[in-house]
């Protein structure tokens, strides 16, 4: 019989093309691919391309240049169905090994001098150029694009892709191939039809226009009217044209009709047949009808792109019908014996009408699925039907398709392996983000996004175990990354080989045996010292030494070389880290055996943005680079005053990780901790300047003015003891109490997430103690009191020098050392007399004093107020120290309310 066309074809049903699938475009003229070919720093588009299955011969060093990536033009992260009269764009991907700016190239339109249409792929912005319409080129519009459609590209001016000349001077490869030009409309010039089809798989047949076959009708005796022949001969013809339907070819009298949801067999008895023997036929034509349905499933569902899941559900298909094709043999032996009848074949049939009945259900229910949505179709089939037998069929279609499904899960889980090669299991790997980030920085986005579960491809009766299926091949994954020469003992009992059954528990508990087994590996890898392990707890003490300064006697030595009053511009890091390290060797982190990673950074942001940011739950990563310090801040001009913009208040230290401990610090938990070390950082140096105020008081003791300086001796102290108070209660009732708790906790996690949950949660402890994201009233108290003392150190700083500076009138030639020294302790005691007579001075220091005690109390009175709503007991531990007389709670309960002056 003659060949049918494609479009005509009845058994065909084509590839349903998706967003984001990697395609090749083929010209229906020419049978050639759409290709970009790299040459001289530029591509030539031409059509000249092989199939996208394997390598261009004739361009070794291309990856595949008729390869494309189809993409919706609105919204390239969308992944439905592509439909005919949708807008796309066709994107080459230039390689990994690119940057980001450089890895996507588009097929786009642009004009020439001459007034034409060029046809490039070239790097740009997305615009109206690359926009191209995909229209049938018959006419049809609306339904979804099928690989085997004829196609118009139409692009932004109307016209659409067509064949031009011929190539000449071209490798021999290509050299049947044609230039790709803009140009025409007209779906009936074959120049203009293209196909898109899928890459990576290979062609078929029905899709390269190719003649098809079909079945020659059975040979029967038909001689004469089958009206004019006994019941007996009418029943023997028609018996005969009914195995021929079973078999899936059409007869003289049951004819097959293909339609969108499948065959159908219809009967045509000539005037004269009998009416019951027809009646009987007609009763029949539901099991030729739902055979030849299953046979056109596993023809199609067997092809390669729809993966393994359904090549095994074929092959159980493939069984059934082999059987029932043994069947309907035994049936015309019987028929040529003269053995058969029609109640006979009807009582034959009948299991076969139900066992195709339920097979019709399952693959229409499952047609055009893949993976673990054609698991969970064969499930809801099997729930919603009651017969035993119907249930014992499903299942053994259930085992044998989840076969291959349950091969990947083996991988997974026990050697964190995920071999997926059609997209099939439930565990998707993120293979377009960069690997180098696990192995040179923080990898929580690794962590977090590299493997993902896609919901859509969950088997229900693994829909309870599939989080610790993630998990166990995910830790097994990192495990093996970090350690490949290792091994690991088998789970207990062994390997257990996954089979579907509906009982849930058969498979559940060893799923959950696994993810034991490699949550242990993981997380003994990281708390095992070195060198085995990556010894976690270790460099988790390291960060508390240096971040907390829970052993700061490098810090003083670092404080006192390192010049931090300067601009943070100004700050040179290099000889910041030099200064670091000559503290560190020599104090007694000498021997932390972390300390390499340890240096010095510079951060463009406030403390307290960074704790609203954390507030808000919205962590954004910082740059740290110092070239961008500048930026962002706005220096406090003054001597030695620490301002938004000094290298004090921008100073920040910066711990280096590798692959896999970057899972655990990542930037933002390292932000935490930053922000903690910034924190301590500008108390304690807020401290050292009142310090540096009690040295120079010292000296006037010899003077004889205590009584006149004793109000400033006790501002300044009080100020002191404020700063003090608060850092001891920040290092040793926060931060070492929660550090131990939190080592302590270690010993009971299970997992490395646990660790992760558990870190978290002591950073935002600490953060919350010390009052950086507790709320934002108290942090700004807290700002406003640590401000005040800084700026009367300062100032009082800058009277003394001012007063030791100045000149002696009188002439030291020929005293003593005593007499010399009874000279300057005389000049001495006037200034600071005609000083302290100054109504300024005074006016100042009361000024001060005003200001200071009114910030402490309008912060103790914060205190109280957010105790009083809820109960916080850090809060009462900070009221009780900071006020420890209770001084300032008597004023505060008896005395008029003092508020803070208000902000400018």
């Amino acid at each position: 019989m003659a060949g049918q066309s494609l479009d005509s074809y009845p058994g065909s049903q084509p590839t349903l093309l998706h967003y984001g699938s990697r395609i090749g475009v083929r010209s229906c003229a020419e049978q050639r691919y759409i290709a970009a070919f790299w040459g001289e720093g530029d591509f030539s588009v031409e059509v000249s391309g092989f199939h996208p299955l394997r390598q261009d011969a004739a361009d070794p060093a291309t990856e595949c240049p008729s390869e494309w990536l189809l993409l919706q033009f609105h919204s390239h992260k969308h992944r439905g169905l592509v439909h005919l009269g949708d807008q796309v764009c066709f994107v080459r991907e230039l390689g990994e090994k690119r940057s980001s700016k450089e890895r996507y190239a588009y097929l786009a339109l642009e004009p020439t001098a001459d007034g034409t249409m060029d046809l490039v792929v070239e790097r740009r912005e997305v615009s109206d150029s690359c926009c191209w319409t995909l229209l049938h080129a018959d006419g049809d519009v609306g339904s979804p694009l099928q690989s085997h459609m004829p196609l118009l590209i139409r692009g932004k001016y109307n016209d659409c892709l067509a064949l031009g000349s011929n190539l000449r001077g071209v490798s021999p490869a290509r050299a049947s191939g044609r230039h790709l030009i803009c140009k025409g409309r007209d779906g009936r010039v074959p120049d203009l039809r293209f196909r898109i089809v899928k890459a990576g798989i290979p062609l078929d047949a029905r899709e390269t226009g190719a003649e098809h076959m079909e079945y020659p009708a059975p040979a029967i005796l038909a001689d004469g009217d089958l009206g004019q022949k006994s019941l007996a001969a009418q029943e023997h013809m028609l018996l005969d044209d009914l195995l021929f339907c079973l078999q899936g070819v059409e007869g003289a009298y049951i004819h097959k009709t293909d339609t969108a949801e499948g065959a159908r067999f219809t009967i045509e008895i000539p005037a004269g047949a009998d009416a019951s023997t027809a009646q009987f036929l007609q009763q029949m034509m539901p099991l030729c009808d739902h055979h030849a349905f299953v046979e056109m499933f596993v023809e199609q569902q067997s092809r390669h792109e729809y993966g393994a899941v359904n090549h095994a559900l074929c092959s159980a298909l493939g069984e059934l019908l082999r059987e029932f094709a043994m069947k309907v043999s035994y049936l015309e032996q019987s028929l040529q014996n003269g053995e058969l009848s029609l109640a006979e074949l009807w009582y034959r049939s009948q299991p076969s009408m139900d066992t195709f009945a339920l097979l019709y259900r399952v693959t229409s229910h499952v047609q055009g699925l893949k993976g673990g949505a054609v698991l969970n179709g064969i499930e809801e089939v099997m729930m919603k039907t009651g017969l035993t037998s119907a249930q014992s069929l499903c299942e053994f279609l259930l085992q044998k398709a989840s076969r291959p499904y349950f091969d990947m899960m083996s991988l997974w889980v026990y050697e964190g392996r995920l071999e997926d090669p059609y997209n099939e299991f439930f565990v998707s790997e993120n293979f377009r983000r960069d690997e180098q980030t696990k192995r040179t920085g923080p990898a929580a986005d690794f962590w977090q996004k590299h493997f993902t579960i896609d919901e859509r491809a969950v088997p229900q009766f693994l829909a309870s175990s599939r989080e610790r299926i993630l998990h166990a091949g995910k830790y097994l994954h990192v495990f093996f990354s970090a350690s490949p020469s290792a091994s690991l003992p088998e789970p207990l009992g062994g390997r257990v080989p996954f089979q579907y059954s509906r009982k849930r528990r058969d498979y559940a508990e060893a799923i959950d045996s696994a993810y034991r087994r490699s949550a242990t590996a993981l997380l003994n890898l990281f708390m095992r010292p070195q060198p085995e392990g990556l010894d976690l707890p270790g460099r988790l003490k390291s960060l508390r030494s240096f971040f907390f300064l829970s052993k700061a006697d490098w810090f003083g030595h670092f404080l006192d070389t390192a010049d931090l009053e300067r601009p943070a511009e100004e700050v040179p890091l290099a000889r910041l880290d030099g200064l670091l390290d000559l503290a560190v060797r020599a104090s007694s982190m000498a021997a932390d055996p972390f300390r390499e990673d340890i240096s010095c950074g510079l951060h463009s942001f406030r403390v307290e943005d960074a704790c609203h940011r954390m507030v808000k739950g919205s962590h954004e990563e910082d740059k740290e680079d110092a070239a961008s310090v500048a930026s962002g801040i706005s220096t406090v001009a003054g001597l030695g005053l620490a301002g938004e913009g000094s290298g004090v208040r921008s100073l920040t230290l910066k711990y280096r990780t590798a692959w896999p401990l970057s899972i655990l610090f990542s930037k933002t938990i390292l932000l935490k901790y930053q922000v903690i070390f910034r924190h301590l950082l500008y108390c304690r140096y807020v401290e050292r300047k009142l310090v540096e105020v009690w040295v120079d008081h010292q000296y006037t003791k010899e003077l004889g003015l205590d009584s006149s300086f004793s109000p400033y001796y006790s501002l300044r102290q009080r100020m002191l003891h404020f700063c003090r108070d608060y850092i001891y209660y920040a290092t040793v009732e926060v931060l070492e109490p929660q550090s131990h708790e939190f080592l302590a906790s270690l010993s009971g996690a299970e997992t490395i997430d646990d660790v992760l949950y558990r870190h978290e949660q002591f950073l935002e402890g600490c953060l919350r103690e010390v009052l950086l994201t507790e709320h934002d009233n108290l942090y700004r108290h807290l700002s406003k009191v640590l401000q005040t003392c800084l700026t009367f150190a300062h100032n009082l700083r800058r009277f003394s020098h001012s007063i030791a500076g100045e000149p002696i009138e009188e002439p030291e030639d020929g005293k003593t050392p005593a007499e010399r020294r009874l000279t300057r302790v005389r000049h001495s005691t006037q200034k600071y007399l005609a000083l302290l007579s100054q109504r300024h001075y005074s006016k100042m220091m009361a000024k001060w004093k005003t200001i200071f005690e009114s910030q402490l109390q309008a912060f103790l009175r914060q205190i109280q107020q957010e105790t009083k709503a809820r109960y916080e007991h850090f809060l009462k531990n900070l009221a009780t120290r900071l006020d420890y007389n209770e001084y300032y709670s008597t004023v505060l309960s008896s005395g008029p309310e003092i508020f803070a002056p208000p902000e400018r």
